[in-house]
C-alpha cells in the first residue's frame, strides 16, 4: 500500500502545541515511522530511543510520544545543530524545514536575551528529545508532501514554567516573541500549553490561522501531550485534499539499466512480458555507452513495492546484470474513458482536463472492422468526443 501523501492539514490545538504532540498526531494520521526512524539514526546524538503508542486520555484514544536517552551536560548553539542537520543529509525539503525551525528559534532567544542568534546557548530545546521532535516533524511533513497548514487560534495560558534559566512566567519570553502575529485566546488551563519547539514548527510551517479552503479529508489523528490536564491534552490533526485538484498523487518504483548487448528480439520480448506482468509504463532510450558502444537505457515504471520482481524479469530477458532503482512520487492527471459513436463504431475517448485522445487500440479495432485508414476513425472519433462534450456543457 503506498504512503498516505496529502495537500492540506489543518491543526486544531485546543490545549496548547508541542513538538512531540505535533510529531504524535502525525504519526497517528498516517505517517511511516520506521523510515523516520532510519533517517533520525543519521544524526550524531549519541544512544536514544524513540517509542510511539496509542494511549487513552479522558476515553478519547491518542497518540503519544516517549523518546529516552541519557542525560547530557552539552548545550549547544545554533552552529553546531545546523551542523547535526547538515552531516545527516535528510532530503533537501525536511533539511530545510529543520533547519528554519531552529534558526527561527534561535532568533526568538536571542530577542529575549539580547544577544546575537550565534551566541544563543539552547538549553532545552538544544536536547536530544527537542532536535529529535523538529527533525521527526520535517521528516513526517516531507513523506506526506503536506503543502498548506493551517492552525486554530492558539490558547494563552497563564502560571510558571520551570527551565535553565529559572522560574519564567508563561507564555515564556522566546515563546511570546514566537507567537508575535499568530491568534491567542485566553484560557483558564494553567501552566505551559505551547513550547518553544511547537511555536517554531508553525513558524516553520507557515502555519495560517484562517479557515482553510474547501477540502476533502482523508484522514485525521491526534496527539497526545504529557501533561495530565481536566480534559484530553491532545492536538487534533486533519490532513486533505483540495476539492479542485485536477490531480492525484501516488508513489511508484522506477527501474533504470543500460543495455549494449541485447538484440532488438530479445528488448521486444522483455517488454511484452513487463507489460504482461502489470508494468505501468515502460520506454528505451539510445546512448553511447562506455569503449563507444551503442545502447539502450531502459526506464521501467512498476507499482510500489514490485520493483524486485521487475528486476528479476530484467535480469533473466536481457544482459543486464545490474539495475538502479528508486522510490517516486508521481502527480498524474484525473481522467476518465467515453464511449463515442462513430460511422465506423464505437471507440473509446479519455479524457482528463482540456486534453481529449481517441484511444489508439479502440481506434485500430474500429478501423479494422470498418476496413478504412487508422487515422479517419481517429478523427471522427475526435469529432464526435467534441460534440458530446459541447451537448454535455450545453
Amino acid at each position: 500500500m503506498a504512503p498516505l501523501i496529502a495537500e492540506l492539514l489543518y491543526i486544531d490545538a485546543p490545549t496548547g502545541l508541542a513538538g512531540d504532540m505535533l510529531l504524535a498526531g502525525l504519526l497517528d494520521c498516517g505517517a511511516e515511522l520506521e523510515p523516520i526512524l532510519r533517517e533520525l539514526r543519521k544524526l550524531d546524538l549519541g544512544p536514544w530511543e524513540l517509542k510511539a503508542e496509542k494511549i487513552s486520555q479522558h476515553g478519547i484514544m491518542a497518540m503519544q510520544v516517549d523518546i529516552e536517552y541519557p542525560h547530557q551536560h552539552q548545550h549547544r548553539h545554533l552552529s553546531d545543530i545546523r551542523k547535526l542537520i547538515q552531516d545527516a543529509g535528510f532530503p533537501p525539503a525536511a533539511e530545510e524545514r529543520a533547519l528554519l525551525t531552529f534558526q527561527i528559534l534561535a532568533q526568538a532567544e536571542a530577542a529575549a536575551h539580547g544577544c546575537d542568534i550565534e551566541e544563543v546557548h539552547f538549553h532545552e530545546v538544544g536536547a536530544v528529545d527537542s532536535i529529535l521532535d523538529i527533525c521527526a516533524v520535517s521528516l513526517a511533513l516531507h513523506q506526506l508532501q503536506v503543502e498548506q497548514v493551517y492552525c486554530s487560534e492558539l490558547p494563552l495560558s497563564r502560571g510558571w514554567v520551570d527551565c535553565a534559566h529559572g522560574r519564567l512566567p508563561v507564555p515564556a519570553p522566546a515563546v511570546a516573541n514566537l507567537l508575535l502575529g499568530m491568534k491567542v485566546h485566553g484560557s483558564t488551563l494553567e501552566g505551559e500549553l505551547i513550547t518553544p519547539t511547537g511555536a517554531a514548527l508553525l513558524k516553520a510551517m507557515g502555519a495560517k490561522q484562517i479557515p482553510p479552503p474547501a477540502f476533502g479529508i482523508l484522514c485525521h489523528g491526534r496527539g497526545a501531550g504529557h501533561r495530565e490536564l481536566s480534559q484530553p491534552n491532545a492536538v487534533h490533526l486533519i490532513l486533505g485534499d483540495s476539492e479542485r485538484r485536477v490531480y492525484h498523487r501516488d508513489v511508484v518504483d522506477v527501474l533504470r539499466t543500460n543495455i549494449d548487448d541485447s538484440s532488438g528480439e530479445t528488448l521486444a520480448v522483455l517488454w511484452e512480458k513487463a507489460f504482461a506482468m502489470g508494468a505501468m509504463d515502460m520506454c528505451y532510450s539510445p546512448l553511447l555507452m562506455k569503449k563507444g558502444r551503442p545502447a539502450w537505457q531502459l526506464q521501467m515504471i512498476v507499482p510500489e513495492g514490485q520493483a524486485d520482481k521487475f528486476a528479476c524479469l530484467i535480469f533473466a530477458e536481457t544482459g543486464s546484470i545490474g539495475c538502479r532503482v528508486n522510490r517516486e512520487r508521481r502527480l498524474v492527471a484525473e481522467r476518465n474513458i467515453i464511449n463515442v459513436y462513430t460511422q465506423y463504431g464505437k471507440v473509446a475517448v479519455k479524457i482528463s482536463g482540456n486534453n481529449i485522445a481517441p484511444e489508439a487500440e479502440s481506434a485500430r479495432a474500429a478501423a479494422a472492422q470498418a476496413g478504412v485508414p487508422f487515422k479517419e476513425v481517429y478523427a471522427a472519433a475526435l469529432t464526435a468526443a467534441y460534440s458530446e462534450l459541447r451537448g454535455e456543457e450545453g
